[in-house]
Order: C-alpha cells, then structure tokens, then sequence
C-alpha cells in the first residue's frame, strides 16, 4: 500500500494547488486548446493503432491511454522513456542515465523483449535480444503529435513481439510544423540539450521541415562505488519529413540519422561464493571486468516512404516502406543491422455490417556479430532471417451504434519457429452515449531472439584454490521456441459529466513456454573447505528452454477531472500482481525470482495541468511506485528496490506568444533513489533530484 511518507507528500501540493485554483477560478485563460476541451471532445480524439485505422478514443475496444503533445511539454520529460511514465500499467525503471527498462504489465527485465514499439510506424524493435535501445530513439519531443499506449496484446494486427503492449510514438505531419523553432535546455542533469526545426511550404500540396538535435546529459550517481557511475550520455540527431498530396493520394518521406556517445561502468562479473568480498582475487584471469568504464558507441540512420490512397468512399489502401541501419559498438559486443521492411494494407467498408482491413508484410534482417568475451555465437556472426505475414481484421456491426463484434488474425511464417497464428476477438457494447464497455480474447506470440537461438553469454567466473577458473555461460541449443500468451481482458468507459471520466480495465494473462533457464553441463571439483569430502557439483553452463508457465493479473484506473476553465487534475493507479509455476523437470530457480519480484505491484500517479493566467503555467506530477523485490538473476547481491516517490514541477512563462520560458524540477524531495539493478554486468545507479531552465522560441 501506499506509505505514509507518500501521503504527506501528495496532500499539502493537492491543497496548495486547490487555493491556487480558487483564487484564479474567475480569471484564467486557458493557453492550451486541450485544458479548455470537455472530456467528451478528449475522449473523441482520434487514436489508430487499435484497429489500423481512424477510430474514436472512447470507441476502442482496448486498454489505450494516449500521451498528447501538451501533455509531453507541460510534464517537463527530456526523453520518450520519462513521457511513458504518465501511463497507466507501463513499468518504466531508470538502469543508469542513458538506459531504461520498460514494459507493459510486467516483465520488466534489462532486456524487456514483449513490448513492440513504433516510431511512425517503423519497428524500434532489435533482433539481438528482441526488446528497444530506448537510448538511440531520442526524436525532436516537439515533433510529437501524440504517443499511443496499448496495454494488452496487438498481435492480430501488429504481429510478433506485440504480447504485452504496442507503443506507437507518431509524429506531427510537416504541415503543423511551418516555420521555425529553436529549443535551449540547460540544467545540473541535463546540461544542454539544443534543438532547432524549420518548416516550410513548398507549395500549396507539399510542406517539408527539418531538425537538428543535440543533447548532453551528466553521470549518476553509484552507490556500489559511492562516486560517479561514468554513464554520461551524448546524442547527435537530425532528420526531415516531406508530406504531399490530395485529398485522394497524400504520400510522406522521412528520415533519421543520429551518433550516440554513451559511457558505462561495467560491474564485476567473478563469483566468488565462499569469499565474495574477494573480488577479483587473481588479476591474471582473462577477466577483469572489475568497475571497468566502457564507451558505447551507436548510430544509425533511416528513411521511410508512406502512400495512402482513397480508391472510393469505401475503399482505401496504403503502402509503406522502409530502410532502417544500425551500428553499435561496447565491450560486451558490436552489431550492425540492417533492415528492410514492406507493409501493404486494405481496408474495405461497402458491406452493409462488414468493416474488413486486410494486409500483407515482409520484412528481411541482416545481422553482423563480432564476438567477445562476453557475447558471442556458435555458428555464423552473420545471420540474414526473413519475416512474412498476413492478415485480416473484420468489425462486424451487431447493433448499429451499439455493439460491435471484431474478429481476426494475424498469420507469420519465420525460418526459425515456423507459422504463427495469432487471432483475436473483441466485443463493444455502448449501451448509451458516454458510457462503453469491451471485452476480449487474444493469442500472442513472443518469438525468439538471435542470442536465445544461437548466441552464447558469459556469466562469470568461479574462483576456487587449486582449480583453474571456471567459466559459467548460458547458451543457445537451438531447442528454444516461441513464447505464448492468452490473454483475457475487460473495460469501463464512462462520462458522468462534461467535466469527468473514468476509464478502468482489468486482465489475466496465461504465459505458456516462458523463456527459463536449464543446467546444460557440469564440472566436479575438489572441496577447498574440505578436500577430503564429497566434491563440488557446479553447473557451469545453463541453456535457453521454454520450461516455465506464468500468469499475471491486474487492473489499470484513469480518472479525468476538468475542476474549472484552465485546470484539469489526471489520476491514474495499476495494480499487477504475477506468478510463476515452473516445469517439474526445471531445474531453474533463479528466472521466476525477477519476473515476479521486478515489476511494482502497485504505481499511481497525479497531474494538476493549471493556467495560472494568460501567460503563467504551474504543473504538478507526482508518481509513486512500490518496492521490487528481484530485478536479477544475481544470487550474490542485493537487488532489492525500496518504494520511492518522484514529484516533479514545471512552472511557463509566455512574455511573447512565440517565446516560452520554463523551470523543471525533477524528483524534488529526494535526493536520489534507484528503480532498478540492471542484469549483466551494468554497474547499478541512482535517479538524482535534477534541474533545468529552458527557452523556446518560434518565429
């Protein structure tokens, strides 16, 4: 439950914010189009990543939460994994300054590989683990239109890799972007992060802009070492966005390219478990990986073609295309990837109760290795692997504007697990106007990544007397399959008022062929601490398997409240509570400990969005999150995470209409506090209280 502590906290800014508002109430103007909408025109807003097309927020038939362009400024986030906070049921945990783990109820591990994320449609996703280097997306915030959260499975539509959640960032058409913006940040974290876009009209049926981005972001602190942590971090990006077109045909090009610079601090990988303070006790092993700082070095760049096309009033198509090239270089290992990526849709609404969107897609991988001490794999560093898929989405009308039924699946064909069929079913009921329940069934697949089919990772070294070191690893047999998910879930939509809204969902998820992890070899070695007794048996090699089943559970609450003209007060609360029940011939005791232990059981979070007056802002935003018990497979250290809570502030000026000057402050009453021990080798840190001052101009 929520402490006391937390409840102090929250109280006196919750009344502070009450006075604030009363003494204004009669003379606030709104500087936000949003704060001065009703709930019913928020919850009218268009959302597509539901269905593949253009639906009403408040008519989904999922659990969907959507992150505004207002709702990005006026938080005060620097980047796209501290936006995903504002969401319910989205596990958001800071490993070190540049690198979150994040995932959608539950699992959330270092290499989160069940949450698909999209930027204007292109797959973030990577191959080598299948989860997101949140530290190479880091896209102009201003750019954002909007950000759509979908809790639960998008398979059916979205395919593979869409088991707990679909986050599909979409960015603002080059039209909403004319003419230029220069963006200044500067602060004890953040030092500088500089941003400038230009947008212009080419002609009446062609606008275009451009960015550039720079950002420069301080070291953590480490409490293991009780000093910096060395995990600075500095991105270069720049890009464009052309869109074109008729009402019949509209077409878009657009592209990226970024250089990241990222150091870390990689932890002590000896296992030392009869002196563990003894680390590391010879210098001449080949491992020495004892608080060793690392440079990481990641780039890219990408383009991306889109051209919809109305054929007639029931009847639209449209094709999308994209090239996508990675580079990183670290320690543990290189990798370059290249990606290509055709994506085909239909949809076709001429039927009386029929509304069909069918589509086709391919896309091919180029994967190059370099192997190290640490990461490497049997075969071939190289791997080029191919996705085919298809599907097919029917939303039958039952009762006109009252109950609707939609049914479809998704079909996958990959050379290392096969066909995957992934269907869906949901039912929407509206049994009158502002008010909407939903319910569904899904199938997900979460199908298995370059490392769990053929890579090999070593996990440390066993030092004993008179033994030569002993070298521990998990492997890939290539016996590793896909994991399953069948999830099951219901929601309530009301509107009692113009002014309020209440969104819940509630979800239990079945997880069959979860990823475990076996003894696959041992070693006999003498007893140091009694040579002439029975020997040790030390598994020194354990494989990738499918030899645990997992369920979860959980409900997610929103409440909207328009209090008065200019002030808007946003809650929301998830609970999640997970359990695993492993094989009866496992023999891995350690993967069940972070699946049930690292993900919170409770989060809660409170935003008071205020038009002061005119030209004077003043947010709040607080978010508590409850302890972690487990977020390593470590048995050795301490991965334990207390429960915090993170206020945060922005206080906006507008002297000029076009120049906006702000004040963040970040985890104000906390100095520090970790969210999260990161798994293999990563040094663990600490979120800091942190500061920033920012101007923006637009001209």
């Amino acid at each position: 439950m929520i402490s006391q502590k937390t409840l102090m906290v929250f109280a006196p800014l919750l009344i502070l914010i009450s006075v604030m508002a009363e003494a204004t109430e009669n003379d606030t103007a709104s500087l936000d189009s949003y704060l001065d909408m009703n709930i019913e025109e928020l919850l009218s807003m268009e959302v597509t990543s539901v269905s593949k097309k253009k639906q009403r927020l408040s008519e989904s038939a999922a659990a969907i939460f959507v992150i505004t362009h207002d709702d990005i400024r006026r938080s005060g986030v620097t980047s796209i994994p501290e936006a995903l906070r504002l969401a319910p049921g989205i596990q958001v945990a800071k490993i070190d300054n540049a690198k979150w783990a994040i995932s959608s109820r539950g699992f959330n591990t270092q290499f989160v590989n069940k949450l698909l994320v999209l930027i204007d449609g292109r797959s973030v996703y990577t191959q080598s683990y299948s989860g997101v280097y949140w530290e190479d997306q880091d896209t102009l915030l201003e750019d954002v239109d909007r950000i759509e959260v979908i809790r639960g499975p998008g398979a059916t539509l979205w395919g593979a890799n869409a088991v707990n959640g679909v986050i599909n960032i979409i960015t603002k058409a080059a039209a909403d972007t004319q003419g230029s913006l220069v963006q200044v940040s500067a602060g004890n974290e953040e030092k500088v992060i500089a941003q400038l876009r230009h947008g212009i009209e080419v002609n009446k049926d062609v606008s275009a802009r451009t960015y550039l981005k720079y950002a420069d972001r301080e070291s953590s602190y480490a409490p293991d070492i009780d000093d910096s942590a060395n995990d600075d971090w500095k991105t270069r990006q720049a890009g464009f966005r052309v869109d074109g077109g008729v009402a019949q045909d509209t077409w878009t090009i657009q592209g990226d390219v970024y250089s990241n610079l990222l150091s870390q601090t990689l932890d002590n990988i000896y296992l030392d478990p009869y002196n563990p303070d003894n680390n590391p006790p010879d210098p001449v092993t080949p491992y020495r990986l004892f608080n060793t700082k690392d440079d990481i070095h990641a780039s890219g760049h990408n383009v991306l073609g889109r051209l919809n096309r109305q054929i007639n009033t029931n009847s639209q198509a449209s094709l999308q295309i994209y090239y996508d090239h990675t580079k990183r270089r670290e320690y543990i290992l290189e990798q370059e990837k290249d990606t290509f990526d055709i994506d085909f849709q239909h949809r076709y609404s001429g039927f009386t109760r029929h509304d069909l969107i069918w589509g086709l897609g391919y896309r091919r991988i180029d994967d190059h290795y370099l192997n190290s001490d640490v990461v490497s794999f049997r075969d071939s560093t190289e791997k080029t692997s191919a996705l085919v898929s298809a599907f097919l989405q029917d939303e039958i009308t039952l009762k006109e504007e009252e109950l609707r039924l939609t049914i479809g699946s998704k079909f996958e064909h990959t050379e290392f697990t096969g066909v995957e069929i992934q269907p869906s079913a949901k039912l929407l009921w509206i049994p009158k106007p502002g008010m909407t329940l939903w319910g569904s069934i899904s199938r997900a697949a979460r199908t298995p990544s370059a490392i769990e089919q053929r890579g090999s990772i070593a996990t440390g070294v066993i030092i004993l007397p008179g033994v030569d070191p002993i070298n521990l690893s998990n492997d890939a047999d290539g016996n590793f399959e896909s994991e399953y998910l069948t999830a099951y879930e219901v929601g309530y939509r009301i509107q009692p008022t113009e002014t309020t809204s209440f969104d819940i969902s509630a979800f239990y998820n079945d997880y069959s062929n979860a990823a475990s992890y076996e003894y696959g070899a041992f070693q006999v070695v003498p007893n140091p601490l009694n040579p002439m007794g029975e020997p040790l048996v030390i598994p020194t090699r354990t494989l990738f398997d499918n030899k645990m089943d997992v369920t979860s559970r959980g409900l997610e609450f929103i409440v909207d409240w328009r209090v008065i003209s200019g002030w808007r007060l946003q809650s929301t609360y998830s609970y999640l509570k997970v359990s695993t029940q492993s094989d009866t011939d496992s023999t891995d005791a350690f993967s069940p400990l972070p699946i049930e232990g690292g993900s919170p059981e409770h989060q809660a979070t409170m935003r008071s969005i205020h038009d002061i007056n005119e030209s004077v802002t003043f947010d709040l935003w607080m978010q508590y999150v409850s302890s972690l018990d487990s977020t390593t497979l470590s048995a050795t250290r301490d991965d334990s995470i207390g429960e915090y809570t993170s206020v945060n502030a922005r206080f906006a000026w507008l002297p000029k209409k076009n120049i906006e000057l702000s004040l963040v402050g970040r985890n104000l009453f906390d100095n520090r506090h970790p969210e999260f021990v990161g798994e293999y080798y990563i040094l663990r840190s600490e979120v800091e209280r942190s500061l920033y001052a920012q101007v923006k101009v637009e001209f």
